[in-house]
């Protein structure tokens, strides 16, 4: 039986004060700072004390830094629970799965245990601590927030396992989360439970395996759909329980993009020495087999990049996630399933879970499992900037190694993990990427090779031997980052054109938010064209990220509409990203995939890397990279966005078919701006063209190239700005027309009402 406790009262106080019950001088009783406010947990202070009207919406304008003094506090949890002897089971464990940050835990008075981090629960056996068929009261202490490193920092100086982005980061303010972020509950079983598990498929068997307190037996019984499809049995051994199962032609999952993702259904019960049923686990599973592979021509050295599923190389078409929120708290199942849905719907078929974030909650990968989502998991560390060598503080080591072993633990019976890595941007102070040699990192080795040896572990990202992308040396650009901008008009496309990258696994171009959602987070008197250096709330909420600093090297030269300002940035982010993923798969298995930064961000910004917003809106950036991710798909290799007259246009058409379907023929028709066609092409096989840029064009023109197979057909469409002495910007209207066109066959104008 599990009794899931989520009903609590909260109060805030002076550091200290709650352990003191009284005044030494006088007896008073302290009453603390906010007074008894409701909770909610799983949850956050923030979102407490938001509901309560003690804080203002810390995520509008520049309201955050009202709500900075939060963390300096101690707070108060309490809740009261009853349960009924005979109801109880023989053995009553108390379990808070997530405390967020350093606490204190009582049961009716009485101190039951001290904790700090993030990540590894907390399991009280409260058998002989309850009193039965009566009331009974939990109370948590929970200190102040650490002082942590936020995004500048000394990475080598961190000492926690807290999450980093909310001590401050390029795509969200400083908001130091504090609360009870996960699930407390009361679990009750018999003599005999579970304590550890693990489940391990290949193409054809399964094994699960758990670390068991009582002796007794284990029975397991795997359904497709209800029916049973294979049973097995065995008896606790020394502590530990091993169930084996062979299943006949089971159906294969496969990542999204690549084929089905059927999920099975394993029901493990546990029984004690009388044979009554004394604990059970219900789990989602499915078979498949997993290899890793290296990049064609990669040297020796390099690490296998590619994940191998059921024998058939993936090309991975990833994004990076942070939390969904800074109240991570606050995130349920619901949210989880509405952006990894929105992934999984872009082609998205890997998620790679930030280091300087969180251990995501359980519902997150039970979805990646659903939905295809390939997940690579970083432990709990990031770079820092003054500098980004892993920590050795030994108090750091201590709490790394407790999350380490939790998370690879909980987390590997997920058949959507595919990577483990040591963290983010990871590297000694000459710039060369951490290697298993570190003393850190070969610690969270050591862990992921004793729990999960199936799993291939990474020791950073980017993970060497260099970590920005080096054209001198081609050879050392195996797993590597940046940049995060448009590098102009025709520097972007020259960047990805001559890209030497294996791994492109974080990279970005920024664009503004939706224009709709602006509202929602700034005031009318900021909902103006300006920048971050002319206003400090648009500061507030993107400082790094300051719309391709528009007035200093202008595309379309000035903007006075912010709902203009808003589609053409967005143009500009899509346009660089697209360009960035389809040159990046003309390489394929010279390449094996990109990995976009970002996917979401956890609170709104008025510009950011983001493909959807902090509200579940996608942006255009969202559809350019989705039809760019199709599997089956034309692109064109190009040299600039923006041509002068008489220079010559340049084209190459390649076909991307990822499950092999082949095609009958290409095709590329160039129209002008009034839609005249100017030139046009099909043939058997993929070509190249030329094409002399004259006045004649207009303001711009537009190649729409496309692929057929069997009646059905791939287009592809891109837009080119023409410009002179006497008009040296690209055309606005232009870029507005082909957005709105563009908007109206893709579910872009959908989304944004």
């Amino acid at each position: 039986m599990r009794l899931d406790l989520t009903e609590w009262k909260l109060a805030g106080y002076w550091p200290y004060t709650p352990i003191q019950q009284g005044s030494m001088e006088t007896g008073h009783v302290h009453q603390g700072l906010t007074g008894v406010i409701d909770a909610k947990v799983p949850g956050s202070i923030y979102a407490d004390l938001l509901r309560a009207g003690l804080i203002p919406d810390p995520y509008y304008d520049m309201n955050s830094l009202q709500c900075e003094w939060v963390k300096d506090r101690w707070w108060v949890y309490a809740t009261t629970f009853s349960i009924k002897r005979e109801e109880a089971g023989e053995v009553v464990r108390l379990v808070f799965q997530g405390i967020d940050y350093k606490a204190r835990i009582y049961l009716n008075g009485e101190h039951l245990a001290d904790h700090e981090g993030m990540y590894e629960p907390v399991i009280l056996d409260v058998t002989e601590k309850i009193r039965y068929d009566q009331e009974n009261y939990i109370k948590v202490i929970l200190e102040n927030a650490p002082d942590e490193m936020g995004q500048i920092g000394y990475t080598s100086q961190t000492y926690t396992q807290k999450a980093r982005f909310t001590y401050k980061w390029d795509f969200c303010t400083r908001l130091v989360g504090m609360g009870i972020w996960e699930d407390v509950y009361l679990l009750t079983t018999g003599k005999t439970f579970r304590r550890q598990s693990n489940l391990v498929t290949d193409s054809s068997s399964l094994q699960y395996s758990a670390e068991v307190c009582g002796k007794g037996c284990a029975k397991a019984v795997l359904c497709d759909n209800g029916t049973q499809i294979a049973q097995a049995q065995a008896e606790i051994q020394s502590g530990k329980v091993v169930l084996n199962m062979d299943v006949e032609n089971p159906k294969l999952w496969w990542p999204n993009g690549y084929g089905d993702q059927p999920l099975y259904d394993l029901e493990v019960v546990f029984y004690d020495e009388s044979g009554k049923e004394s604990d059970r686990e219900v789990l989602k599973t499915a078979f498949r087999t997993l290899s890793y592979a290296q990049c064609d021509d990669a040297i020796a050295s390099a690490l296998p990049y590619i994940p191998v599923y059921n024998g058939k190389k993936i090309y991975i078409k990833g994004v990076n996630c942070t939390p969904l929120d800074m109240m991570y708290g606050c995130v349920d199942e619901k949210r989880y399933d509405t952006f990894l849905k929105l992934a999984k719907e872009a082609n998205v078929n890997l998620i790679r879970v930030w280091g300087g974030g969180i251990i995501e909650k359980e519902a997150f990968y039970r979805l990646c499992d659903k939905y295809g989502l390939m997940v690579w998991q970083e432990f709990i560390q990031s770079s820092s900037g003054l500098d980004n060598c892993p920590s050795k503080r030994p108090e750091f080591l201590a709490l790394a190694e407790k999350t380490a072993r939790y998370a690879v633990q909980s987390r590997r019976k997920h058949i959507s993990l595919t990577f483990w890595s040591g963290g983010n941007e990871l590297m000694d102070m000459s710039g060369k990427p951490s290697t298993f040699g570190d003393e850190n990192i070969h610690m969270l080795y050591e862990i992921v090779k004793q729990y999960d040896p199936v799993h291939q572990m990474l020791p950073t990202s980017a993970s060497g031997p260099v970590a920005w992308v080096n054209y001198e040396h081609p050879e050392y650009n195996h797993d590597v980052h940046g940049p995060w901008k448009y590098a102009g008009v025709k520097e972007h496309y020259h960047l990805y054109n001559v890209s030497p990258i294996q791994l492109h696994s974080e990279f970005g171009v920024d664009g503004m938010a939706n224009y709709e959602n602006i509202p929602k987070f700034l005031s009318g008197k900021h909902q103006v064209v300006t920048t971050m250096g002319e206003d400090m709330v648009w500061k507030h909420h993107g400082e790094w990220w300051d719309t391709y600093g528009y007035r200093e090297h202008p595309v379309f030269g000035d903007i006075d509409s912010l709902k203009t300002f808003s589609t053409l940035s967005q143009f500009m982010q899509a346009e660089g990203i697209r360009y960035a993923l389809e040159a990046n798969r003309r390489r394929k298995w010279k390449n094996c995939g990109s990995i976009v930064w970002q996917f979401n961000e956890p609170w709104p910004n008025i510009s950011c890397t983001n493909l959807v917003d902090y509200y579940g809106k996608p942006k255009l950036a969202y559809y350019f990279y989705r039809d760019a991710m199709k599997p089956w798909h034309v692109s064109m290799k190009y040299d600039a966005l923006i041509w002068n007259e008489n220079e010559t246009f340049r084209g190459e058409l390649f076909v991307h078919d990822d499950l092999g379907q082949g095609y009958d023929s290409v095709s590329v028709t160039v129209l002008d701006g009034e839609g005249n066609i100017l030139f046009e092409k099909a043939d058997k096989s993929a070509f190249s063209f030329e094409l002399p840029v004259k006045a004649q064009f207009g303001d711009f023109f537009t190649v729409n190239c496309k692929v057929t197979k069997d009646g059905r057909a791939d287009e592809n469409r891109y837009l080119f700005f023409v410009t002179s002495k006497e008009k040296p910007y690209a055309s606005q209207a232009a870029a507005q027309d082909y957005v709105n066109s563009y908007s109206r066959n893709s579910g872009w104008n959908e989304s944004r009402s």
